[in-house]
């Protein structure tokens, strides 16, 4: 098709990243102009917003995804609508024209690392309200490759960040925690793997402590004392010392996790809760990279996703990862907030000009691939 052939040779593409991720707590757009040649990114943002989710879509969303109701194709046509909407309602707003393609993850409603995955949100809608190609459904084909379909970062951690001269590992932190190590250039493999859990706990213990909202800040969690018992119990679950490649979800860190863990953990009081998970969750993330990045001099530790703005999680990471600086991806030009939908821009690019996204090391895939699916 003719608009397909002529993205595969455009030098720079105008793309609109949309991605929702495993907080379930709305929709990030990244919307960038983007060069992709020589295993390296260049891009130039041009806008990037958050979107939270209606109360009932989102409802709807945590019941898809733990089971309490039934999914249904609604569900997918209603987010797929709302994703249109959204996005045409930010591009007004702000005056941005042009866009060549989409890239839209789309919300995760059931991934089983290595077994299968599903995300939702129709993109119908999407090709049909701007009329260009968009790319979805990223993670199956590695999956059907034998891969986890998951973490896809790494290979946009790369592409983003490797001609950097010194080692570093970037962090997201989101729902889940994943971690990609990039060696200097040309010295080494990328290694990248979900570490386990990140933002999901302290949220979901949060939304049933205070019967609202999120502690987004950690303000709560910084009144607390973290039990240090409880963490490092928590921290000889099968997974921490599981090898890479792999993976993990609200599965295994979510309201199932606490359900098992609640009588324990509900007998702190709930500063103390929440202080106790901080810890948990940034002491996972830095007993990983010390288990499974060894022998590699890292000199920066670089942080994007909701998690950075949670003021005890960062405590605890500055605190394991000394002398390691820990920055935020912003000083490096990569917005802390809109880098994963940047990173499914980047995708899409890759996509519309054949250029794998996976990287086989990091997912267990069986051969590099080119990632997600069109519609028109």
């Amino acid at each position: 098709m003719a608009i397909t052939r002529n993205l595969k040779t455009k030098k720079v593409i105008r793309t609109a990243g949309l991605m929702t991720g495993t907080s379930m707590d709305g929709l990030d757009i990244s919307i960038a102009d983007i060069g992709l040649s020589n295993n390296i990114a260049d891009f130039n943002m041009i806008g990037t917003t958050s979107i939270p989710y209606p109360s009932d879509l989102q409802s709807q969303i945590r019941q898809a995804v733990y089971g309490t109701k039934k999914y249904s194709s609604a569900l997918d046509r209603d987010l797929g609508i709302w994703y249109a909407e959204k996005l045409f309602e930010y591009l007004r707003s702000e005056s941005i024209d042009n866009i060549e393609l989409i890239g839209s993850h789309g919300q995760t409603i059931h991934h089983v690392s290595g077994q299968s995955t599903l995300q939702i949100g129709d993109p119908s809608f999407l090709a049909g309200k701007f009329n260009i190609p968009v790319i979805s459904d990223f993670r199956t084909a590695d999956i059907y490759a034998g891969g986890t379909g998951a973490p896809l970062m790494p290979k946009v951690d790369e592409w983003l960040f490797r001609n950097i001269d010194t080692a570093i590992i970037t962090l997201n932190l989101g729902g889940v925690a994943n971690v990609t190590f990039l060696p200097c250039i040309n010295n080494g493999d990328v290694i990248g793997f979900d570490t386990g859990p990140g933002m999901a706990l302290l949220d979901e213990t949060f939304l049933v402590e205070s019967k609202e909202g999120i502690d987004v800040g950690g303000e709560f969690a910084l009144e607390g004392n973290a039990d240090k018992r409880l963490v490092n119990n928590w921290l000889k679950a099968p997974y921490f010392l599981q090898l890479p490649p792999k993976s993990t979800g609200r599965d295994q860190f979510g309201i199932n996790w606490l359900a098992d863990h609640w009588q324990e953990l509900s007998s702190l009081a709930i500063a103390d809760q929440l202080a106790t998970l901080s810890s948990f969750t940034a002491k996972s993330v830095f007993l990983a990279c010390e288990e499974f990045i060894r022998d590699h001099q890292v000199e920066r530790l670089i942080i994007s996703g909701g998690g950075i703005h949670h003021k005890c999680v960062m405590k605890y990471l500055v605190k394991w990862f000394s002398p390691i600086a820990v920055v935020p991806s912003d000083e490096l030009g990569v917005s802390v907030d809109g880098k994963e939908a940047l990173g499914f821009a980047i995708l899409a690019v890759a996509h519309v000009k054949s250029i794998p996204g996976n990287i086989p090391s990091v997912t267990g895939a069986k051969k590099a691939l080119v990632l997600g699916e069109m519609t028109l």
